[in-house]
C-alpha cells in the first residue's frame, strides 16, 4: 500500500538513492552526492517540508514530487500566486500504477491552498526555485523533450504548454571551421575582456540558486572610455560529467547593450570565451534560447553550437 506523506530530514538518503535510480535522461544530473542535494535543494532558504511530497511502500521511497514558487518582478522574494512543479518522479518499477497522478494531485493542493493562482509545471527562468544545477543543465527549462513521457502526462491532467526552450551544445575537441566574422575582428582591436568571479550586481535570486554553483563572468569593455558593451555568465556543470562523460561548462545571460547589437560583439565574446575554455580542458559547452528568440539561436549556431534537446513549461490555473 502507498503512504503518501511530507518530507523528513532523515529522508534525504532514500530521495538522493530515487534521484540517482529514475533513469532521468542527458538533462538530469545523477551519480550525485548527498552533499550536492543539500546545497542546492535542503539548505534554500525557502524550503518548505510540507512542498516535498513522497510516495512510500513498505519504507521503500518509489516517487516524489516537488513544489514551490516563482520569484517577484523585483527578484527579491517568492511571489505566492506563481506556482511551480519542480520536480515529478516516480520509480521505474513502479510507473503507470496512479503514483503520479496522486503527487501531482497534492502538490497542486499545496500550492493552491498557499494561495497560487496559476501553476507551471517544469522549472523556468523566474520559476525555478530548486534543481538549479540538477536538472536542466546550463538552465531551468521544463521538462526535457528527452525524459519521455512528460507532455502525454501533463496534458492528460490539464497542463497546457506554455514557454519553450531550445539547448544547444557544442563540443571543444574538434575545431569546426566556424567562418571568420570580420566585425568580430574589427572590435576585437577596440575591447578587451575581463573575467570576474563575483556576479557583483547578482540580486537575492540569482544568489539563491546562481550563487551557490561555481561560476563566473566574461565582460567586454571598450577601450577608449571603458563602457561595457558585452557580458555572459559561465556556471560549472562538473555533476552532469558522469552523464555527459565530458567536462562542460553552461553559458548563461548572454547581453549585448542594445545600441551595439548586431555589430559582431556577442560572436566576439562566445568565441573568445569557447578559446580561453579549451585551454582550460572544458570539453563541452551549453546554452539555453527561448524557441522565441531567433537572434540568440541565430548566435549560437554561429559560433558552431548545436541543437541537442527541447524543454517546455506547462501552465494551469486554479479551478
Amino acid at each position: 500500500m502507498i503512504e503518501y506523506r511530507h518530507y523528513r530530514n532523515n529522508d534525504s538518503p532514500e530521495l538522493l538513492n530515487l534521484w540517482n535510480e529514475s533513469g532521468l535522461a542527458r538533462g538530469g544530473a545523477t551519480e550525485i552526492t548527498l552533499n550536492l542535494l543539500d546545497l542546492l535543494l535542503f539548505s534554500q532558504p525557502y524550503f518548505d517540508h510540507q512542498g516535498l511530497i513522497l510516495a512510500c511502500e513498505d519504507n521503500r521511497l518509489v516517487g516524489m514530487v516537488h513544489a514551490g514558487f516563482g520569484c517577484n518582478e523585483q527578484r527579491s522574494d517568492l511571489c505566492q500566486d506563481d506556482g511551480v512543479i519542480c520536480q515529478l518522479l516516480v520509480h521505474p518499477e513502479r510507473r503507470r500504477q496512479g503514483i503520479g497522478s496522486e503527487l501531482l494531485k497534492r502538490a497542486q493542493a499545496y500550492l493552491f491552498q498557499r494561495g497560487a493562482t496559476t501553476i507551471h509545471a517544469g522549472p523556468g527562468p523566474g520559476r525555478d526555485p530548486f534543481y538549479c544545477g540538477l536538472y536542466g543543465g546550463s538552465e531551468a527549462a521544463g521538462f526535457l523533450a528527452t525524459d519521455q513521457g512528460a507532455s502525454e502526462f501533463l496534458t492528460a491532467r490539464g497542463f497546457d504548454a506554455a514557454d519553450r526552450y531550445a539547448i544547444f551544445q557544442r563540443p571543444l575537441e574538434l575545431d569546426q571551421g566556424v567562418p571568420v566574422d570580420f566585425r568580430s575582428v574589427q572590435w576585437k582591436r577596440r575591447v578587451r575582456i575581463e573575467i570576474s568571479p563575483q556576479h557583483n550586481d547578482g540580486d537575492w535570486w540569482w544568489n539563491t540558486r546562481i550563487g551557490r554553483l561555481d561560476y563566473v563572468r566574461f565582460q567586454l569593455f571598450q577601450q577608449d572610455g571603458g563602457e561595457l558593451v558585452a557580458s555572459l555568465t559561465l556556471i560549472g556543470l562538473d555533476q552532469f560529467l558522469p552523464k555527459w562523460n565530458s567536462r562542460a561548462i553552461g553559458l548563461t545571460d548572454i547581453h549585448v547593450v542594445e545600441q551595439h547589437r548586431r555589430q559582431g560583439l556577442g560572436r566576439l565574446l562566445i568565441t573568445e570565451t569557447l578559446r580561453r575554455l579549451k585551454q582550460e580542458t572544458i570539453n563541452l559547452v551549453e546554452a539555453h534560447a527561448e524557441e522565441s528568440d531567433e537572434a540568440l539561436a541565430s548566435l549560437l549556431a554561429c559560433c558552431g553550437f548545436q541543437r541537442v534537446d527541447a524543454g517546455t513549461q506547462y501552465r494551469t490555473t486554479a479551478t
